[in-house]
């Protein structure tokens, strides 16, 4: 499109006019030698903020017309005649601070019109006088005023796990203002002070704040988990603690386990109870276990420092004097006063505990285990001051007192006190073998003076081991030794029975120490303990045999008469024997004589002749003189295998030829059997050579019968005049047997004639004499214990029957199932075995006083045993050793007393009753019967009340060492239970014998309780509130006060339940008036969870109001059978015994009337139930503990 001619005229002209405008000062100027000026603005533009202030600069340069240029300050700017004038296009919005200068402030004002920004110009005038020559502008755009300020992203409260981050943001007002963070709670959560991101530390809360300035803005982070108020506890056996729980974010219902709840067990609200020394861990967690918390519980066992005591000899060891030493370890161990001791145990060996012990004559009574002895006793209750501990009388040494203190409540603490019994002053002596050994007056009298500083008066001895020795009064020999002390006798000083007549003798064979405890009465009636010490050695080293022969004959030596000999006197057997040669005009000792007179050589002084080589002692003869007739003594010298040297004497008897008798007797309607070996030794004796043939008068029928093979009324035949008895063929000597006439007594004379093996002819009489009397020896021993022969008493029947002492005795030997005889036995140890064939002596080896009956281990009973006896003058008699062996002893009785509460089993006492058989050691038991159920019940591994353990049956076998163990036995009473409970039990001991014994335990209980104060109008429920507040159930109220007469809410008795049956804690929704947080929530949501507690119809549990008693059955009940109990079905028929019977609401029948049944209520003395009364604590108590005991 082409233009005009006008319009290009006019565009002409408008760019005329503007460049005009743009020429400098020079150029405008009329003169062109004049400057020109050019002006500009700096900055060409601002941003302010509504009350900010910013600078502005006019630049002004002048150029000469050669092309010089000079920017012009304020004063040259002056001198060049030109000004400057600043102009605000909106004076409303921006003002000019200095509108004449080069430099000039502008503010951008506030206006409360709008919010909006809003641009203004600034102009700078370059004005010559006659007008403005140039001009440059400063955009300014103006922006309203914002406040500062901060503000998080996310604002809300935030959980997260511990480890994991979370990215905040922040807005900052104005943008691009400066930004820092910061954590609160860094031990928590930490934050990136740049950055803002945030790291899970530990469970808890955080708050995260972001800095501007002086401007903050916060945020709450919840780290996710479970705090506890202690990660680490010590507890005392049996105290209580409740641990607090911080959970942190949703973690629902928290649960709580014990890892090792036989140590310390953990209820649902994290209630302690510590049950036994240990370590364990209490874990609480969430329901999924990925949060947990943790604290390590340590058990001590409560252990005292030792207490130091004495005691001496008759100086019991009194408690008052230890009373003050126990209060202070109570109050180092528990922090508490002491209230009492129990559990007291020594062992019997070191001594014993009395209750008001007086005197030895007095000891008032022994001390239970169970009873309790109080520091400050109240009236009924047992004071710890009177009790004593008396030492055994042979004891010296350290005792050791075992005892449990207890203080207010149900803490407790162990300890031990340590006796140290003086060494008593022995009155001291040694004797050799059985010698006697007179004690001395004078000797006991020096003891007491040292003691009491006063004369004796009396001794009263105790007996020593029979198998050591034993003690006589007026002893004189063997065969007369008075009779034995009387150990409840006294022994007098001055007077009768006198101390100084008291003989000790040393039992047969035994060397070794003896130990004799007595006590000394001074002369004011003072008591002392002593012992006798008496040294018993070896018995001299001397010995005789005895042999007998006839006139002009021989005897062979026979090596075991030597080495029993060589056994008795040394112990050892014998090794060899040199003789002394004896008188010629007596005999010759000969070595391998001949009967036809040849001999090998003559026996030599100082040659030794052995028992196992050669030469052997075996073939030393001893032949008489011709004419000589006596005893021949042969000293010699024996040596045993361990070389010990001991002497003696070989007595060879020496007969002379003539007539002679052979002695008999019996009692009458008795009989006698002749021996054979009577006639041969009177053959011997009257003719030097050996028996063949011998031939009888007949006795007369009026006194008895001889007869051949005599056999309990039957026989062979009649013995005949003209008949030859040989005594080595048929018909035999020794078959020939002399019965006497019914109920003839007397002496009958039978002669005979005899023939001697080389055809020389003797005469004789067998003189027997029959006695009204009894030939029987009794003896009564133990079962399993020797009965030592005496050979007193074989020489009394000797001399009754013969006249004479005896000289020996040959034994039939018993059934082997009835025991055996042995020579020199010595617990278990002997020299040999009885030989039916060998002679027992009085007076020489081997020793008719060695001989012992040991009954066979099975037998008891009585024992037979027939013996034939010769008298110093070779007159033979026969008698019977009858032995009662007594049936074995059973167990003692252990004897248990208790307050109500368990009682634990110790195996020492099991051993103990087996010992005081006398048999083997204890190995095992069985019961064989059990306490009744209304009196209370046996269990094994019983923890405590809401952790019994296993319920003991009969046939399982328990051990004193090993597993399942005597110690983890435990009688629990039935709550309210009184009187005696007896426990049978069959026990094996180390010799496979059984036997049988009975436990008896005393159930008392005390007078009040133990723990609390309040309960003295309430004494029927004190021992079942001891009972609950000793197993963790109830806690009391604070201040040893109980308040018995409180009624129960149902909250706290659902807590008692769920104590007591150890509910399982439980999770999910509860009833809406239990507040989540309080004490019984977690007790009311295990027992809604496992169907106990249902609520009320409106939905509540009202945990506040009390509960009725017919609630509380129906809870009750619901409880038991819930945790595994089996009642049956129930017999309503039992509330019609009660006169309110019928008030008891339908929905809680069954339950009152199983609760009558199992006798855990018994209603009140008006027979009522009050079924719709609320329960008091103290009838909750009785309540709960019988069901729990039951």
């Amino acid at each position: 499109m082409k233009k005009t001619m006008g319009a290009r005229v006019l565009s002409l002209l408008l760019s005329c006019v503007l460049l005009g405008t743009m020429l400098p000062a020079a150029v405008a100027s009329a003169d062109p030698a004049d400057p020109t000026y050019s002006i500009t603005v700096a900055p060409p533009s601002i941003d302010l903020v509504e009350g900010d202030e910013g600078e502005l600069t006019a630049k002004v340069v002048s150029e000469s017309t050669d092309g010089t240029k000079t920017e012009l300050d304020d004063a040259g700017l002056a001198a060049a005649g030109l000004s400057i004038r600043w102009e605000s296009k909106d004076k409303g919005r921006v003002s000019v601070e200095s509108p004449n200068t080069l430099t000039t402030k502008v503010m951008a004002l506030k206006t409360a019109e709008t919010t909006d920004e809003k641009e203004v110009t600034i102009t700078a005038h370059l004005n010559s006088g006659t007008g403005d020559i140039g001009n440059a502008s400063c955009k300014i755009t103006v922006k309203p005023a914002v406040t500062p300020g901060i503000s998080i992203d996310p604002p809300a409260v935030t959980e997260i796990d511990i480890g994991q981050t979370l990215q905040l943001n922040a807005k900052v007002t104005p943008e691009g203002a400066p930004l820092t963070w910061r954590s609160e709670s860094p031990s928590v959560a930490t934050v990136n002070s740049a950055t803002g991101e945030v790291k899970g530390v530990a469970p808890g809360k955080a708050v995260i704040t972001a800095i501007s300035g002086s401007n903050t803005d916060t945020c709450e982070i919840i780290v996710k988990g479970i705090l506890l108020d202690r990660t680490s506890l010590t507890m005392n056996e049996r105290d209580t603690h409740t641990l607090k729980a911080n959970p942190y974010g949703s973690l629902g219902t928290l649960k709580w386990t014990s890892s090792k709840p036989e140590i310390v067990t953990v209820t649902g609200d994290g209630y302690l109870y510590a049950k036994a020394q240990g370590d364990a861990v209490i874990t609480v967690s969430d329901a999924s276990g990925n949060y947990q918390a943790a604290c390590s519980v340590t058990v001590k066992r409560n252990t005292a420092d030792i207490i130091f005591g004495s005691a001496g000899a008759g100086e019991p060891l009194a408690f008052s004097s230890l009373r003050s030493k126990l209060q202070n370890q109570c109050s180092s161990v528990l922090g508490s006063s002491l209230r009492y001791i129990s559990g007291l145990t020594v062992d019997t060996r070191q001594g014993t505990l009395y209750y008001q012990y007086k005197s030895e004559g007095d000891t008032g009574k022994g001390v239970g285990t169970g009873e309790q002895y109080y520091a400050d006793p109240s009236l009924g209750q047992m004071s710890l001051s009177e009790l004593y501990f008396v030492p055994k009388p042979d004891f010296s040494g350290t005792a050791v007192i075992h005892y449990t203190g207890y203080a207010s409540g149900s803490s407790f603490f162990q300890g031990t006190i340590e006796v140290t019994v003086e060494e008593q002053e022995d009155v001291s002596y040694s004797v050799a073998g059985q010698q006697p050994l007179s004690l001395n007056a004078d000797d006991f009298n020096r003891i007491c003076r040292s003691h009491t500083g006063r004369e004796l008066s009396y001794v009263i001895f105790s007996q020593p081991d029979s198998g050591r020795g034993t003690l006589y009064y007026n002893y004189i020999s063997e065969q007369n030794y008075g009779s034995k002390v009387d150990t409840s006798k006294q022994y007098k000083r001055s007077g009768s029975p006198n101390l100084s007549d008291i003989t000790f003798v040393a039992a047969a064979g035994y060397r070794g120490e003896v130990v004799i405890p007595y006590t000394g009465y001074d002369s004011n009636g003072s008591s002392f303990r002593g012992r006798i010490t008496i040294r018993v050695s070896q018995a001299q080293n001397t010995g005789d045999l005895t042999y007998t022969i006839a006139q002009g004959g021989k005897v062979t030596f026979d090596d075991d008469d030597f080495n029993d000999l060589s056994k008795a006197v040394t112990g050892y057997p014998l090794d060899y024997v040199q003789f002394e040669r004896p008188d010629s005009s007596k005999g010759a000792l000969y070595y391998d004589y001949s009967s036809n007179g040849s001999y090998d050589s003559q026996v030599t002084e100082g040659r030794s002749y052995y028992r196992s080589s050669s030469p052997y002692l075996r073939r030393v003869t001893f032949v008489a003189g011709k004419d000589y007739s006596g005893t021949a003594h042969i000293p010699f010298t024996g040596w045993d295998t361990k070389g010990n040297r001991f002497s003696g004497t070989v007595a060879v008897e020496v007969g002379r030829t003539g007539d002679g008798d052979v002695r008999y007797s019996t009692y009458r309607n008795g009989r006698i059997t002749f021996d054979d070996g009577d006639f041969n030794t009177l053959c011997r004796e009257l003719t030097g050579t050996t028996l063949n043939y011998v031939r009888f008068e007949l006795p007369d029928a009026s006194e008895g019968t001889l007869y051949y093979n005599y056999r309990n009324g039957s026989y062979d035949s009649k013995v005949s005049e003209s008949r030859n008895y040989y005594r080595s063929s048929s018909p035999y000597v020794d078959r020939i047997t002399f019965v006497p006439k019914k109920d003839f007594s007397g002496t009958v004379d039978i002669p005979f004639t005899g023939w001697s093996s080389a055809g020389e002819k003797f005469y004789g009489t067998v003189i027997i004499g029959v006695d009204s009397g009894d030939t029987t020896i009794r003896y009564q021993t133990k079962h399993g214990k020797p009965a030592a022969f005496a050979d007193g008493d074989f020489d009394d029947l000797s001399e009754l029957l013969t006249g004479e002492h005896l000289n020996y005795v040959r034994f039939q030997l018993p059934d082997s199932g009835e025991g055996t005889l042995y020579y020199d036995y010595d617990d278990g140890k002997y020299a040999s075995k009885v030989s039916a064939s060998r002679n027992y002596y009085r007076s020489s080896s081997a020793y008719l006083d060695r001989v012992s009956f040991v009954p066979d281990e099975n037998f008891y009973g009585t024992v037979k045993i027939g013996f034939t006896g010769w008298n110093t003058k070779g007159e033979r008699f026969e008698g019977t050793i009858e032995i009662t062996v007594e049936e074995p002893a059973g167990a003692s009785e252990i004897v248990y007393t208790t307050l109500g509460t368990a009682l634990p089993f110790r195996s020492q006492d099991f051993r103990t009753a087996c010992a005081a058989r006398g048999e083997g050691e204890l190995r095992e038991v069985r019961f064989t019967s059990l306490p009744s159920g209304s009196a209370g019940r046996l269990y094994y591994n019983y923890r405590d009340i809401s952790e019994k353990g296993t319920e003991v049956r009969t046939g399982t076998q328990y051990t004193p060492d090993g597993s399942p163990n005597l110690s983890d036995l435990t009688f629990l009473p039935k709550a309210g239970f009184t009187g005696s409970v007896q426990i049978g039990y069959e026990g094996t001991d180390s010799r496979g014998k059984t036997f049988r014994g009975q436990i008896r335990i005393q159930v008392n209980q005390g007078s009040g309780s133990r723990y609390f104060q309040d309960m003295g109008s309430y004494a029927w429920a004190a021992p079942y509130v001891d009972l609950l507040y000793g197993a963790g159930v109830i806690t009391g109220t604070g201040g040893q006060r109980y308040r018995p007469a409180d009624a129960v809410s149902r909250g706290d008795f659902m807590l008692m339940l769920y104590r007591a049956f150890q509910l399982t804690p439980a999770s999910g929704a509860g009833f809406p008036d239990v507040p989540p947080g309080s004490y019984y929530a977690q007790a009311i949501q295990a027992a809604r969870a496992a169907g106990i507690a249902s609520g009320y119809p409106d939905g509540g549990f009202h945990p506040q109001e009390p509960v009725t008693r017919q609630d509380a059955m129906v809870l009750l009940e619901r409880t038991m059978q819930a945790t595994g109990w089996s009642l049956g079905a129930a017999n309503t028929g039992y509330l019609s015994g009660f006169r309110d019977g019928g008030m008891v609401a339908p929905y809680a029948q069954e339950a009152m009337s199983h609760m009558i049944e199992y006798g855990i209520i018994t209603g009140t003395p008006e027979q009522k139930l009050n079924p719709i009364q609320s329960i008091s604590r103290a009838e909750m108590a009785v309540m709960l503990a019988r069901a729990i005991t039951f």
